[in-house]
């Protein structure tokens, strides 16, 4: 049942949010100018402008998250279109930064090692900074939504997505190296930008295999997701000598694979009982 709101309540909302949409408008027809601007341009330019396109989608989602929160609090509705707009921005952002590195998990560590030494305005600190803003924008979101919403596998998602694009974003030709030598600029910030990927991929699998547990029916494309970043995982303490920590998680990965097999094995031969109890 919808909920009726009275006609001041709405009116009072309307006055408060009017100066926050307007900013909404105001940056939404910025980046959609340098994201359409981007797109036609697959040049370090394009790629530059699509980076400013993301930010400025990002820019929009507290606003809208800040809509939402006065719509609670004059009209003790939650706003599911300015939540819904948020969470679609947040989607183009990390879409704009896939069209420039790719959203695939299996893309070979060195493989954007030429496009990423020519994108150098973007250092190790504004990869962290643009990285952690959609980190923020996600959770933000999500905190919005609330715990029983409806599309709360979504940011699940999200957050994997973003693991991705980290990874992809990562010269690990040169910061394998970099990594280890105090005197290479950025030397703290390359260090932090790679654990702060090994954290994202590794959390986003938690979420995969989080998902995949409660979720009714089990789908195991989360579980696959799941193992497919913690094998990206993997690959990066590989590249990097740490063999421990590669160890540990090969362990990880073979437990899931395992167990989903085991899964599938189980739920195929309930889905033969039940067949065999239909025809009798």
């Amino acid at each position: 049942m919808i909920k009726r709101v009275p006609k001041e309540k709405v009116e009072a909302f309307n006055a408060v949010v009017t100066d926050l949409k307007d900013q909404v408008d105001a940056i939404l027809k910025k980046a959609k100018k340098f994201e359409s601007e981007g797109i036609r341009n697959n040049t370090i330019e394009g790629y530059y402008k699509r980076v400013i396109a993301a930010n400025l989608y990002l820019d929009s989602v507290n606003l809208y998250c800040k809509m939402n929160d006065y719509s609670i609090q004059i009209k003790d509705v939650k706003s599911d279109l300015y939540l819904t707009n948020a969470r679609k921005n947040v989607y183009q952002a990390i879409k704009l930064l896939e069209s420039i590195v790719s959203g695939h998990i299996d893309l070979g560590l060195t493989e954007n090692a030429d496009k990423l030494s020519s994108l150098s305005e973007l250092t190790p600190p504004r990869l962290l900074h643009l990285f952690k803003k959609i980190e923020f924008s996600i959770a933000l979101v999500e905190k919005e939504e609330g715990e029983n919403s409806k599309v709360k596998w979504n940011f699940v998602e999200m957050y994997g997505n973003l693991a991705v694009v980290i990874k992809n974003f990562i010269n690990f030709k040169v910061y394998a190296t970099a990594m280890n030598d105090p005197r290479i600029p950025y030397y703290n910030e390359i260090r932090e930008l790679i654990q702060y990927c090994k954290t994202m991929l590794e959390q986003g699998a938690q979420k995969y295999r989080t998902k995949y547990e409660l979720s009714s029916p089990q789908d195991s494309m989360d579980m696959n997701k799941a193992i497919n970043l913690m094998e990206a995982l993997m690959k990066i303490h590989n590249i990097l000598g740490e063999n421990e920590q590669m160890g540990e998680v090969r362990k990880t990965v073979e437990k899931w694979r395992e167990k989903l097999e085991l899964d599938l094995k189980r739920r195929e031969e309930e889905a033969k009982k039940k067949q065999r109890e239909k025809g009798r």
